[in-house]
């Protein structure tokens, strides 16, 4: 029989103890006569000594035969010791009985390999996503993305700020309904029982922290150039849509596959471009802008525009909808002139 961990792919083959036949035996004793006793000459089966030797064979081949058998209450013995509690098998027959102790073999395994101390990151991010959101103490407050920043306590310092002792998780709660996604830039969530939750799990010596990411706000300004003939309704609702499944926190679609944007990743304007410019019916893009709170570009400290803007590793993208921040303007070339399609 053979023992499988699907977290693991770790197969625990049992060794066969019946490996030796009678005829092996009795030919192994009876090569073994003529060192130990030279002046044993008769090795005919009516032979005393011969006789003997037989029978013992016939003896150790059903003892190995035994030993190699495990028998079902030795196995629910054996789940007992790894539950830490009594296992005992049910009074059905004996097909379904196997059924059920092989069930609880494979289930006992798996909790086994199921952490519950947390240790490293992943430990941490494992327990919030899986153990925390099963809890019944998660109803208020059900967790959509974590990420774990060993050595940082960002409730006193940013992220660039080492800690030693000190890990931070940066929680993205779900959303209760579909259309409350909004909410989760401005709401504040009570992380009281999440962080009791994970304080009985963390090693002694660490100093624990739960907050929510920070949102960085952009806008966007482009001037799309409409290709020959197509058609330009819709067009801007389009792009903005696409932005905005691209910024995501949550719900990304077709990028970031399908997780949010990436927790501290920079912001490349060469991104934007090509988004944008492979929207259908757009020919290329003249402009971008990328602005932040203040509706104003982002600049280096000489005031120049910025391709890249950095995001510390617990800030997410927070993308600015509104139409007096947020512009999209589609242009079409007639007799070399540009006009706007409104």
């Amino acid at each position: 029989m053979i023992f499988n961990s699907e977290q693991n792919n770790v197969t625990l083959p049992l060794p066969n103890l019946d490996d030796r036949t009678y005829t092996d035996l009795v030919e192994s004793a009876i090569s073994q006569i003529s060192v130990e006793y030279p002046e044993w000459t008769d090795h005919n089966p009516t032979d005393t000594g011969i006789i003997l030797i037989e029978l013992l064979a016939w003896l150790t081949e059903m003892t190995l035969y035994r030993v190699n058998q495990i028998h079902d209450e030795n196995y629910a013995s054996f789940v007992s010791l790894l539950k830490g509690e009594k296992w005992e098998l049910p009074n059905v027959s004996a097909e379904e009985r196997r059924k059920i102790l092989q069930l609880e073999i494979k289930q006992t395994l798996l909790d086994l390999y199921r952490p519950y101390r947390a240790v490293s990151i992943k430990d941490y991010e494992q327990l919030v996503l899986e153990d925390w959101n099963k809890s019944p103490d998660s109803t208020d407050l059900k967790i959509a993305r974590v990420k774990g920043l060993a050595q940082r306590n960002l409730e006193q310092a940013d992220a660039g700020t080492f800690a030693a002792g000190h890990i931070s998780l940066v929680v993205v709660p779900k959303p209760n309904k579909p259309d409350e996604q909004e909410k989760i830039y401005n709401r504040t969530y009570n992380k009281t029982k999440l962080f009791n939750f994970l304080e009985s799990r963390k090693l002694l010596t660490t100093r624990l922290h739960i907050i929510e990411p920070e949102y960085v706000p952009i806008s966007i300004e482009a001037e799309l150039i409409l290709k020959d003939g197509a058609k330009g309704k819709d067009l801007i609702q389009k792009a903005k849509s696409e932005i905005k499944g691209f910024f995501d926190p949550l719900n990304s679609g077709k990028y970031w596959q399908g997780k949010g944007w990436p927790f501290g990743r920079s912001i490349y304007l060469s991104e934007i471009y090509k988004l944008l410019d492979d929207l259908s019916g757009v020919d290329y893009v003249e402009s971008i802008k990328i602005k932040d709170k203040d509706n104003k570009p982002f600049a280096s400290p000489d005031n120049q525009p910025l391709s890249e803007i950095y995001l510390a590793d617990n800030q997410l993208v927070k993308f600015i909808e509104d139409n007096q921040f947020t512009k999209f303007t589609v242009l079409v070339e007639v007799n070399n002139e540009r006009k706007e399609i409104k």
